[in-house]
């Protein structure tokens, strides 16, 4: 389907809603360029909630964005409104919904967006002035692709080139905020950093055992000299203590207050980071940081992180990938994954990528 004879032949103003995850926000951003790339003079401004927009802050494709928040003062029905009255005013050309709801398409049609494009899934076709057919998944591959698919199969993009990285820039401020806070901490100087990121906001099937985890950093301080970030989360940060109280060493647990730019700044001055399927695994590998990422109940062919250098340990076993939030059976996806096995993907990596103590 090719979108032509209509506003986005040379559309002046582009909405674009955001995906509600950080680790799709990430891999959406290839699409974002595209877009950018297909329309370098149009003003595109993204609708995101708020815990994905920090995500986009800084990106070269987003003009600006539109906090859409529906836990706080666009919370109900009369909030709602208010956030599409708002959309209505900026009078856009077009809408590319990124996010697969029904609610994104009821949103952008509320707002009366003339062109209205995105997957014709979830019972929106009729709500879309361009629905685009889902692609099979063996079409696509990587969920990085099935945004770029949605471009390509609207005829805005000619092809789908590969996307061997994705790229998310950090200012220098957040560099040396973060430097700063490792100072704090008396991390100063040339450090082996590794950042350990035990949580999944999508549910404990994700997770490794943290008793593991807790394995795994003692002997990376013991026979790296690493220093070990434990990346918590507000949700779970019982998993940091755990891991923490488990450790023959003493790890660091960057504390859950710190925003998401400077979680990512954090990141981005780790060496190397350790990380279940994640929101911040995607980011670290954005980042450019040498990534170990730990799977079982989800699918590294899908979801796994974008770039040079990234690790996937996992467990071949029948049931996986379920998807599931929690394991029903035994979690033998995990549980099969032992302390050597990641502990030797880290020398591996450590070893490609250059990065030595």
């Amino acid at each position: 389907m090719i979108v032509r004879g209509s506003c986005l032949d040379n559309p002046q103003k582009i909405l674009v809603r955001s995906p509600n995850w950080i680790g799709d926000a990430v891999i959406s951003l290839p699409a974002l360029a595209a877009l950018r790339g297909r329309f370098p003079g149009a003003e595109i401004v993204l609708a995101a909630k708020p815990w994905v927009s920090e995500v986009y802050q800084r990106h070269p494709a987003v003009n600006r964005q539109m906090i859409f928040d529906p836990q706080g003062e666009h919370r109900g029905i009369r909030g709602f409104s208010r956030f599409v009255h708002a959309l209505r005013d900026e009078r856009f050309d077009a809408a590319v919904l990124l996010q697969n709801a029904f609610h994104a398409a009821w949103m952008a049609w509320r707002a009366r967006i003339p062109v209205r494009l995105g997957y014709a899934r979830a019972g929106r076709r009729f709500l879309l002035t361009h629905p685009v057919e889902v692609p099979p998944a063996a079409a696509y591959g990587h969920q990085v692709y099935y945004y770029l698919h949605l471009l390509f199969r609207a005829g805005l993009i000619s092809r789908i080139d590969p996307v061997p990285a994705i790229h998310l820039p950090l200012a220098v401020e957040e560099k040396l905020w973060a430097a700063k806070y490792l100072e704090a901490l008396g991390l100063t100087g040339p450090r082996f950093l590794v950042g350990l990121n035990p949580g999944a906001s999508h549910g404990p099937a994700k997770r490794w055992l943290s008793e593991r985890y807790a394995a795994l950093a003692d002997r990376l301080i013991g026979s790296l000299h690493a220093d070990v970030l434990i990346f918590d989360a507000r949700a779970e940060k019982s998993l940091a203590e755990e891991i923490a109280w488990a450790m023959e060493h003493t790890p660091i647990i960057v504390e859950s207050q710190v925003t998401l730019r400077q979680m990512m700044s954090l990141l981005g001055a780790c060496r190397l980071v350790v990380s279940n399927d994640s929101g911040p695994m995607h980011l670290a590998a954005a980042l450019g940081v040498p990534v170990v990422a730990i799977f079982g109940s989800t699918d590294a062919r899908a979801t796994g992180p974008v770039g040079p250098h990234t690790r996937v340990v996992r467990q071949r076993v029948p049931c996986s990938p379920c998807w599931f939030r929690e394991c029903p059976i035994d979690f033998r996806c995990m549980r099969g994954v032992t302390v050597d096995a990641a502990y030797q993907a880290v020398v591996d990596l450590v070893e490609e990528a250059g990065c030595y103590p």
